[in-house]
């Protein structure tokens, strides 16, 4: 389990080696796809020559059977239906495929990312609920150098699990602090913190189902 972050730009190398750039998406009622990591994948190795993304749920677990698009001028062009929430970049054409059990999927390259012009692909989720980040000008550098893309889910109402334990925990250590302040007995304290290592157990059980 990983406790990802949000980016709000990709990382300086990538943004100035592909000329790409992260573009954040409005959330729909339901939530989104942010773009939480980015990086280069070694030339020479089993993720050259390719754009890789992998999707993640809110704990880090990873998310199969979502469509991703890789999208460039060539591609076909696809359909949003009536039952999407959020609007697409533009053009509506993809090359469009769903992750795997690992949670990822990947499009390898035909050619590279020309010096000081962005790559031809750009990629997102197409999810018809959950809107999606994109980012534009990826693709692999004349040394067959790609990119590696993780997105994670942002539900509306839905809570890390990683950030409900350090919440209990954190209530849990208070309890026991103030208790030991006071030198009183822990009386309903006591309880309250009982509760908590109960919340803390059934998170931690979920935690190990989920993994």
């Amino acid at each position: 389990m990983s406790n990802y972050q949000p980016l709000n730009a990709l990382p300086a190398d990538i943004a100035a080696d592909w000329t790409a750039v992260l573009h954040q998406a409005t959330p729909t009622n339901k939530g989104v796809f942010r773009l939480v990591a980015a990086r280069r994948t070694p030339p020479k190795s089993f993720e050259e020559q390719r754009v890789i993304v992998l999707v993640v749920d809110e704990n880090g677990f990873p998310m199969p059977n979502i469509p991703v698009a890789f999208s460039y001028s060539t591609a076909n062009g696809y359909t949003v239906t009536p039952d999407f929430l959020w609007n697409p970049p533009s053009p509506h054409q993809a090359f469009i495929v769903a992750t795997q059990g690992s949670g990822q999927i990947d499009q390898i390259q035909g050619g590279g990312v020309k010096k000081g012009e962005p790559g031809g692909i750009t990629a997102y989720l197409l999810h018809p609920e959950f809107s999606s980040d994109y980012v534009s000008g990826a693709g692999m550098l004349s040394d067959h150098t790609g990119l590696h893309l993780t997105f994670q889910l942002r539900r509306v109402g839905v809570r890390p699990i990683a950030e409900r334990l350090d919440e209990l925990e954190a209530r849990i250590s208070a309890l026991e602090g103030g208790n030991r302040a006071t030198g009183t007995p822990a009386g309903n304290n006591d309880l309250e913190a009982r509760v908590s290592a109960l919340e803390v157990s059934r998170l931690a059980a979920a935690m190990g189902k989920a993994s």
